[in-house]
């Protein structure tokens, strides 16, 4: 069985690196502010979403572009 991965590239919150999210494992992005967060299928409080700069409207385009691309 194959994994699914779809990664994006994606700015994080505050002066932390850029990161690298695979959305396949995603269950939820929404707008939070001026940040979006992104909630992960496993983990719990902090340790199950990340933040990050771009909206939830441009992530998908971005991991639509990827798709596009291979």
């Amino acid at each position: 069985m194959a994994m699914t991965s779809e990664w994006v590239k994606l700015t994080a919150k505050g002066d932390k690196p850029d990161t690298y999210v695979n959305l396949a494992n995603a269950s939820a992005i929404f707008a939070k502010g001026d940040v979006a967060e992104i909630w992960f299928l496993s983990g719990s409080g902090e340790e199950g979403k990340i933040q990050v700069k771009e909206s939830p409207d441009k992530i998908i385009a971005l991991l639509n572009e990827g798709k596009s691309t291979h």
